[in-house]
């Protein structure tokens, strides 16, 4: 492992700037010194010297945002020889709480510096489509106002929160409009890009970063900066494999065939062979992915949440695909030979060759993607055929391999066990880029004092969640969060992997006689209310899934355990099996690490300031297989299986007055 190295030549300026900054740090009561802050500043000024790599894990509390922005701040003095930063987090919320951020240290720093919050077309106003959507008389009645907000000026989302995110998506910008379209010269959303290219400092999220990096080599959103950093990098390769998922539906097959036979002139016939062929594939898809999913479903109720499916090609799928590659080869013989060939049917008889190449592709022995069917409308019953490329670490690589620029990528997990990083440095193929250095600093663990105020208590008594009586299992794991909520007195965040056994654990606590709130995660429901609802009701319990495991920071004593109800495993679908069948020991070099990620975030929810205190229980009783890695990859000491050592502490350390107000089950 190679760590932070003082280079003999260096900045010795920037250098000072940064260590004098820390030394007025420590002296100051208002903004507090937190270890390892320094030397995180210390390693990416480093970086920004030598344009190399860096790959660093910054526990909860050590303040990673000031430790990057310190050294990025103070390389701007140098206007002739830093191009300036290009941040990428993983939300809106989080690039404009960075902005405020930057504001905090310049001014602290007494430098001057602009810096631009970058946002993907989503989120702007496209005057086009508004004009088209007032037109509907329900929209005009309803909406008129919109049309004075946008001549104030108003493009932002952020200007519409009031608006139902299925209206916001009829209204914002579509790239595929954006052609002659007369309001070009007045877009905000144009205007607002052009700007990218003259600022020097910006602050992107994931999915524009990635964007901007597919771009890099021609047609460039954004200048060549001094240094790229990742913040939040574990979500980076879910956000670059999404970049690259393709999708083919059955409706647009159709509407393409359409248009060809149109363009060519060809009367349309009721019962067209190939239209008949793409329904018939479809069919047999969609029947074959229920099957597996249904049997999936038995095996592993969290499948349940998810509204996809894989399916093998059978002979039968085969034959069937092959007979449709015969026909689309026929039309596009045909239509190639059509003599009048416009621009429009060029680029239709284009798409109909990479439909062909992609079902060949799916019917291959040595397929180039990964194919999965996803359901349509919750129904189960209609598909679109899903895909993505195979080789996403190849990919990422490419897209990290501009040598004109340094790399940071933090997280405060990165780790599967202590100061080990090869799991995510593989998934990006950090270390297959030739030409810059790659560098792992030793984890910095969160300045928080778990020693004194966290306990993590593994339970072993809790019925198998693979028990075969998942009745009984559900009945167990009710019992166990039941009895440790009561101990704290409510103040749980109770996660859970699946949305049915969540849904199946609320009516049993419901039956309980609790003096506290019991809050539950429901579609539709607000996620931000929610957390606020949990938040200001200090002695709630709120059972959630999904965005759940890490999109909450809650801090004091309405937040003083977590319920962790099971271990979460991904579940076995196309891209994790496919990643698994790369090694020897898919489950010890994929799942495995998989798992102790999400862990680590779910855990992460606990411990949010230095006065927190509180209990991370594990009710999941397969982590006696799996205790050492566990332990390893989490910052508790304090370890017990007991539940008489979960009284103690709650007696010891949670010593707030229990005394409640009235029940309200919700």
């Amino acid at each position: 492992m190679s760590i932070w190295r003082q280079k003999e030549e260096f900045n010795q300026e920037l250098y000072d700037n940064i260590d004098n900054f820390f030394e007025k740090l420590k002296g100051q009561k208002k903004i507090k010194d937190r270890p390892g802050q320094d030397i995180m500043s210390y390693d990416i000024f480093d970086i920004i010297e030598n344009k190399e790599i860096l790959v660093i894990e910054a526990g909860v509390g050590i303040g990673k945002s000031w430790a990057y922005l310190i050294p990025l701040i103070s390389a701007s003095k140098n206007k002739e020889k830093f191009n300036g930063f290009l941040i990428s987090t993983s939300s809106i919320a989080l690039e404009e709480q960075l902005e405020q951020e930057v504001n905090k240290v310049s001014e602290l720093l007494g430098i001057d510096i602009n810096v631009t919050v970058a946002k993907g077309k989503n989120n702007y106003l496209c005057q086009k489509r508004l004009d088209n959507f007032l037109k509907f008389k329900d929209s005009k009645r309803k909406y008129q106002y919109l049309r004075q907000k946008a001549k104030q000026g108003k493009m932002d989302k952020k200007d519409y929160e009031e608006l139902p995110s299925k209206i916001w998506k009829k209204i914002n910008v579509d790239m595929a409009n954006c052609t002659n379209c007369l309001h070009q010269n007045d877009c905000k959303f144009i205007s607002t890009r052009k700007q990218w290219k003259e600022s020097k400092n910006i602050i992107c999220n994931h999915d524009l970063l990635v964007n901007i990096l597919q771009r890099d080599s021609e047609d460039k959103l954004v200048n060549d900066p001094s240094i790229l950093i990742v913040d939040e990098a574990h979500t980076l390769l879910e956000k670059i494999t999404n970049a690259y998922k393709k999708t083919i539906s059955k409706p647009a097959l159709e509407s393409l065939i359409y248009n060809i036979y149109n363009q060519m002139d060809i009367p349309i016939e009721d019962n067209l062979p190939l239209i008949d062929s793409i329904n018939h594939v479809f069919r047999m898809i969609s029947t074959k992915a229920k099957r597996e999913y249904r049997k999936s479903a038995q095996e592993e109720v969290d499948i349940l949440d998810k509204e996809a499916s894989g399916f093998t090609c059978t002979p039968k799928i085969k034959e069937t695909v092959e007979e449709l590659i015969e026909q689309l080869y026929d039309l596009e013989v045909n239509a190639r030979s059509y003599p009048s060939t416009s621009r429009s049917l060029l680029r239709q008889i284009s798409n109909l060759k990479e439909m062909r190449v992609i079902f060949s592709d799916l019917i291959s022995e040595d397929s180039k993607n990964i194919y999965w069917a996803q359901f349509l409308s919750n129904t189960k019953e209609h598909i679109e055929l899903n895909y993505v490329p195979k080789n996403t670490a190849e990919i990422a690589r490419q897209l990290l391999s501009n040598s004109n620029y340094g790399k940071v990528f933090t997280s405060a997990t990165l780790t599967t066990k202590k100061d080990d990083y090869s799991y995510f440095i593989k998934g990006l193929g950090l270390d297959q880029i030739i030409g810059q250095p790659l560098f792992q600093e030793f984890s910095q663990p969160s300045p928080y004092n778990y020693d004194e105020n966290a306990l993590l208590y593994c339970a072993t008594d809790v019925v198998n969640p693979k028990s075969k009586d998942h009745q009984l299992y559900l009945d167990s794991l009710a019992t166990k969060v039941d009895e440790l909520v009561e101990a704290t007195g409510g103040r749980s965040l109770v996660l859970f992997t699946s949305k049915q056994d969540m849904r199946e654990v609320y009516k049993r606590l419901q039956k309980s006689n609790h003096d506290f709130n019991i809050l539950v995660q429901e579609d539709g429901k607000n996620a931000e209310i929610l957390k606020e609802e949990f938040k200001e009701d200090t002695t709630s319990v709120l059972l959630a899934t999904g965005s759940f495991w890490e999109g909450i920071d809650i801090k004091g004593e309405s937040l003083e355990q977590v319920i962790i109800t099971k271990l979460p495993f991904p579940i076995v679908e196309p891209i994790i099996e496919e990643k698994a069948s790369n090694y020897k020991n898919g489950f010890k070099e994929v799942y495995l690490p998989e798992m102790l990620l999400k862990l680590k975030q779910g855990a992460g929810r606990l411990i949010r300031s230095e006065s927190d205190k509180g209990i991370v229980s594990i009710l999941d009783s397969r982590i006696t297989d799996y205790k050492e890695s566990v332990i390893d990859s989490l910052p508790f000491s304090n370890v017990t299986n007991s539940i008489e050592d979960v009284t103690v502490f709650t007696k010891e350390k949670l010593n707030h007055n229990n005394s409640q107000k009235t029940k309200t089950l919700r």
